[in-house]
């Protein structure tokens, strides 16, 4: 292992170098700058020194601080830069990024170990015999012992080995091991244990394999009830403390077919995961209780070793599901350690990866992913910086499009580097419906507009082209010529709004021109609109003072006060009028707002309309093309205003509401 210290203050630069981070030859240590390193480079632990960065002065305080260190420079491309940096004291310059076998090579003869001083010769050292000697026999217990550890991920084979040491230390003719049923499913998972109340037995010694063949103990009855209820050694010739006759029975009979005369409980100091019986001396000699005190508590460390393995196994279980979950799923995705090192890809990340032509190599480093993702990925298992899904186009999937999410997985202290997860999807195939989509709900867009305008205009065009057939036989009537000039003046007038919404709808809000009263913006739209419709009606408008001032573009806002003016005019009788009451509120944040609340004389919205009243092109009336409602809300939402549609219950309820703000 090569301890390397690697200073740089600059994240990209790093971001050059994670060949470093990901070598299993390399223990690298990462500093910010070299305040930070001096410490470390004090205490000689590490064999190289790598500086990412071109500046000679660091260079040299570098090399003043690691003194026989070898200390390597990387640098861009410039060869005035390189020369700065050996004579500034670099054992060696090299140009990023940094590739592993490549800088492995490099730095080969730095690492070299150095000639021995011929001047020095090894000293035979004698060893005197100890004072003390070790006693051998101690020794050979703990070597014996310690072969048990090596099955510590296999409860039965553990329990096997421990059944056979302890038959040798205890000297007895025969030890059983029943255990209740390992849980089954996966860590985490609240799984139902199958039979938890029968012990089976996983380790024997002394005792016929046909015998265990047939025989369990159970929580319910016998020797596995007193343990169960009582977890206490019990003897062979000493009745339970809270045993029945019939328990009692059960318990010596147990004890016969067995030719056992102990039971202790195997517990994992929480509660009783089984029980062990213990035979006869096979000197026939009684076992004391201090030794069985001793086995009591060996009991309880297998069992929390038993304990642990049934936890390892439930991992692995874990680990074996979520990698063929994550290997199945059609999403590439690619897990990162804290040190960046590739800890799970799927095919699918493979194939985003290298193609499909080369999937058969499953492995994966840091510094073969794509840079965009590699930079996005270190950010955030660095420095926990998230950043929203981007599209990325693989190199080896021509004109396939991947969208890309990060997930980080935080420690519970939140500490940084942290582990991440990128899902890949192929989103060439959803992007390219989502453009038909959009193109094909334009067309729609387009095809109604086409026929709203081809609509209003021949209705325009109709009364226009009926005088026009007269014009060269009726123009010396004086009823004609009024007539012509009154559908010149409508029909133009119809032509000319709708122009008007369409160039609304078109351009940019207008700022405002300043602070203006209300009343008589809400008097000229009125008597625009009625001079439209050709109308005679009445305004009337109570409630706050008309001359109160709002911060408005004139001319957008009277054209949208027209809009719903006309609105209301094409419902209102003839000789009726519309009535507007103003009054001061708040908006939703507590800044005053103007509220102008406009009723007609009509029978108002009904559910179904006032749901759809200010979609653009919405329209009751053989006439217009339904825009009116749609331009005004967007002219007030462009004064930071809103528009509300009233469905009128009374004849007192409003139609239409706008809110403009006062501030």
């Amino acid at each position: 292992m090569i301890h390397t210290l690697l200073i740089s203050e600059d994240s990209l630069a790093r971001l050059n170098a994670t060949a470093l981070f990901t070598s299993p030859k390399h223990k690298t240590i990462r500093k910010d700058d070299l305040d930070s390193a001096l410490d470390l480079l004090s205490s000689g632990l590490f064999d190289l020194v790598v500086y990412l960065g071109d500046c000679p002065a660091s260079v040299s305080a570098i090399k003043e601080a690691a003194g026989s260190i070898p200390l390597v420079v990387t640098i861009g491309v410039s060869a005035e830069t390189e020369q700065m940096a050996y004579s500034a004291g670099a054992d060696l310059v090299l140009r990023t990024p940094l590739v592993l076998p490549v800088f492995e090579r490099a730095t080969r003869a730095l690492l070299a170990p150095k000639e021995r001083n011929p001047g020095l010769s090894h000293r035979n050292i004698s060893v005197s015999a100890p004072a003390v000697a070790l006693v051998n026999t101690d020794l050979e217990v703990l070597r014996n012992f310690s072969r048990v550890l090596g099955y510590s991920l296999d409860h039965k084979l553990f329990a096997q080995h421990f059944v056979l040491k302890l038959r040798e230390v205890l000297n007895v003719n025969r030890i059983a091991l029943f255990l209740e049923p390992a849980p089954s499913g996966t860590l985490g998972q609240t799984s139902v244990l199958r039979n938890r109340d029968r012990l089976t037995c996983v380790g024997a010694v002394g005792i016929s394999n046909d015998l265990l063949e047939c025989i369990e103990l159970s929580r319910l009855s016998g020797i596995g009830l007193h343990i169960t209820r009582f977890a206490q050694i019990l003897r062979a010739e000493k009745d339970g403390p809270s045993s029945s006759v019939q328990d009692d029975a059960k318990i010596q009979r147990e004890f016969d077919v067995l030719g056992c005369q102990v039971a202790l409980p195997i517990n994992d100091r929480e509660r009783t995961l089984g029980v062990a019986v213990i035979g006869g001396r096979v000197t026939g000699n009684p076992l004391e209780d201090s030794e069985l005190q001793l086995v009591y508590h060996l009991l309880e460390e297998l069992g929390l070793a038993v304990k642990n393995s049934w936890l390892h196994h439930q991992l692995a279980s874990s680990h074996r599901l979520f990698s063929d979950v994550l290997g199945a799923i059609t999403s590439g995705s690619v897990v990162l350690g804290a040190d960046l090192s590739v800890q799970h890809a799927n095919r699918a990340f493979i194939r985003f990866l290298r193609g499909e032509s080369n999937v058969a190599d499953t492995r994966v480093d840091f510094a073969d992913l794509p840079r965009s993702l590699a930079s996005a990925l270190h950010d955030l298992a660095e420095n926990g910086k998230q950043v929203e899904p981007f599209f990325v186009v693989s190199e080896k999937n021509a004109g396939r499009s991947y969208r890309v999410s990060l997930v980080p997985f935080p420690s519970p202290d939140n500490r940084l580097p942290q582990p991440a997860m990128a899902l890949v999807e192929d989103f060439t195939q959803i992007q390219a419906v989502q453009k038909a989509e959009v193109e094909a709900s334009n067309f729609k867009l387009i095809a109604l507009i086409a026929k709203r305008f081809a609509h209003e205009i021949r209705n325009s065009l109709v009364p226009l082209s009926t005088h026009h057939q007269l014009i060269d036989t009726d123009y010396a009537s004086q009823e004609f010529r009024e007539s012509l000039k009154s559908a010149l003046g409508r029909e133009t007038g119809r032509i000319q709004r709708f122009t008007e919404q369409m160039l609304f709808l078109s351009q940019p809000a207008h700022p405002a021109d300043g602070w203006l009263p209300v009343g008589p913006m809400l008097r000229s739209a009125f008597q625009r609109a009625a001079t439209s419709l050709g109308k005679q009606a009445h305004l009337q408008i109570s409630g706050q003072n008309e001359d109160t001032p709002v911060r408005v573009h004139q001319a957008s806002i009277i054209h949208a006060l027209e809009e719903i003016f006309l609105n209301g005019l094409q419902e209102t009788p003839v000789g009726g009028g519309i009535r507007v009451v103003l009054e001061q509120g708040e908006d939703t944040k507590g800044n005053p707002v103007l509220n102008l609340r406009f009723r007609d004389e009509g029978t108002g919205f009904t559910p179904e309309t006032k749901a759809r009243a200010i979609e653009p092109f919405f329209t009751t009336r053989t006439t217009g093309v339904g825009l009116g409602l749609t331009v005004a809300r967007r002219i007030i939402e462009n004064h930071s205003g809103w528009l509300d549609v009233s469905e009128k219950i009374s004849l007192t309820d409003s139609d239409i509401v706008i809110h403009i703000p006062l501030g």
